[in-house]
């Protein structure tokens, strides 16, 4: 039977055999084909706004052609100037591997309404993911141009397909 004077000892062996997760870095290709659904808001005489949300999933490739893949939901909001027909983007992103295992990222691109290029950066993360940080370049493709210039102010958007490509996306976790 073990004593009250053995339980620190217990509690040293318990943590020492313990594994203990390594530092992880790479670099790995990623695509989301994704859907979209948010409302259009005309800003003044030649811009509107899209305030909502992309959603699908993630596939990610690694160096060794290992593919993994994680829900991601994007809150996003867009500019659009109907007048030089450019755009910006800006959004936040949750990927979830698993209910414990999420990445939390965030996105940026510049470019013409329907081919944005821009940055996504992995800022946080929780279980396996817990202090991930990284970056890659992003490209997205939509077909929202399509739609923009034939919409009221306040209208529903859904898009049904979209792409987003993340080339070289650069990872480290502590």
């Amino acid at each position: 039977q073990m004593c009250i004077r053995d339980r620190p000892l217990v509690a040293i062996l318990l943590l020492a055999a313990a594994p203990v997760r390594a530092a992880e870095q790479g670099t790995v290709q990623a695509i989301i084909p994704w859907e979209g659904e948010g409302r259009v808001f005309q800003i003044d005489t030649r811009r509107v706004q899209f305030l909502g949300e992309l959603e699908g999933v993630m596939y990610v490739e690694n160096a060794e052609g290992q593919m993994n893949e994680g829900f991601v939901q994007c809150p996003i909001v867009q500019m659009m100037d109907l007048e030089t027909g450019t755009t910006e983007a800006f959004g936040h992103c949750e990927i979830t591997a698993s209910p414990d295992d999420v990445v939390y990222a965030q996105l940026s691109c510049k470019g013409k309404i329907g081919d944005c290029a821009g940055k996504f950066i992995l800022i946080d993360g929780e279980g396996r993911f817990a202090g991930i940080s990284g970056e890659g370049k992003l490209r997205v493709r939509s077909p929202l141009h399509a739609l923009a210039a034939d919409l009221g102010s306040g209208a529903v958007v859904r898009v049904a397909a979209g792409l987003a490509v993340i080339k070289d996306l650069k990872y480290s976790t502590p």
